[in-house]
């Protein structure tokens, strides 16, 4: 901004104001509350180095029903660190156990939260302890870790779930992240009159005066 005066000898004198500004980016976008998705799939095999691992149909059921609000959700297993969030929900269906977790508010948890919605950190994992187990055992001479046909095979019949993971890399290409959502706005639109209470004051004024 410039302003300008008269001085004494018929001179002008000017001057020049100026402002510093900053700017800044500013995050307008609500928090990730909740994640949905399918923890790990039934009666699928999957490779587990010498061995084939599936899990049978409502393995954890006992599990979840004992502390299903205590099970941490985690990121890559790690639990040498927070967890992101925890479980609110499970659902045994025919084809795998599905949950719901509330994500925490941390950098961290909405960090992975919004990757796997933009589709960089799309799985799930369980961390388990195993309960019951059916062994299928191959003959030793036949057993060759290089060929998957011939690896022994187990499938877990119960187990002890401990904790649900973000991954990038899972053990089943079937457990995957299928909805991520954020808080809904609470508040409701305002009206006109509620947005410009002087207006309102100014039209019912006005309204006096009319003929």
């Amino acid at each position: 901004m410039t302003t300008r005066r008269m001085v004494k000898g018929g001179g002008r004198e000017g001057r020049i104001f100026t402002a510093s500004l900053m700017l800044s980016d500013v995050d307008t976008t609500a928090g990730y509350t909740m994640m949905e998705g399918r923890a790990c799939p039934y009666n699928v095999f999957t490779t587990r180095w010498w061995f084939m691992e599936q899990f049978a149909a409502g393995l954890f059921d006992k599990s979840i029903k004992e502390s299903a609000a205590a099970l941490p959700l985690l990121i890559f297993h790690d639990d040498m660190t927070w967890p992101i969030g925890h479980a609110s929900e499970w659902r045994s269906d025919a084809d795998g156990l599905y949950g719901v977790w509330k994500l925490d508010s941390s950098a961290e948890a909405q960090r992975a939260a919004r990757m796997a919605k933009e589709g960089h950190l799309s799985y799930l994992s369980v961390g388990y302890q195993p309960v019951l187990s059916d062994w299928e055992m191959t003959e030793l001479d036949d057993w060759d870790p290089d060929d998957v046909a011939t690896l022994d095979k187990v499938t877990r019949r119960e187990a002890r779930l401990v904790e649900t993971s973000v991954v990038s890399t899972p053990a089943f290409k079937d457990a995957e992240i299928q909805l991520v959502r954020s808080a809904e706005q609470g508040s409701r639109p305002r009206r006109h009159a509620e947005a410009y209470p002087k207006l309102a004051v100014w039209r019912d004024w006005r309204s006096t005066i009319e003929s």
